[in-house]
């Protein structure tokens, strides 16, 4: 994955839309948006990859606690825009070794999908 987002987004776990994007491919798309805004405030040896695989918190991630936070409310408000309703990433104690939310890209964003769907009772694909 290049560091501007260009390639695909990766596999789909929700079948897509009627425009032909899938929620979680609208997830991402908000992520990798929030990580290209939070990558302007880092140096450039520290800026996060735009990938599934990239790791957001623990052993291998580059966000200090400064960092995370500010990804945490840049997602929450490009979340907010995107899909109409607020997202709380900090709810059901998302930091827990059990959980593991924040531990990558793609964990996050299948949580986040999983809590918008709560959100607003049904499937948003």
């Amino acid at each position: 994955m290049n560091m501007d987002g260009t390639n695909s987004f990766g596999s789909s776990v929700k079948e897509p839309s009627a425009n032909g994007t899938s929620l979680l491919d609208g997830v991402l798309r908000v992520m990798y948006d929030s990580i290209a805004e939070v990558n302007l405030q880092l140096p450039e040896h520290q800026r996060i990859e735009k990938s599934l695989t990239t790791i957001l918190l623990g052993d291998g991630g580059r966000l200090d606690s400064l960092g995370l936070v500010n990804f945490i409310v840049i997602t929450e408000q490009k979340l907010e825009e995107f899909l109409g309703v607020r997202i709380d990433l900090t709810e059901n104690d998302p930091f827990s070794p059990n959980t593991g939310h924040f531990r990558t890209v793609q964990s996050l964003a299948t949580y986040i999908c999983e809590l918008a769907e709560n959100r607003v009772g049904r499937p948003l694909s």
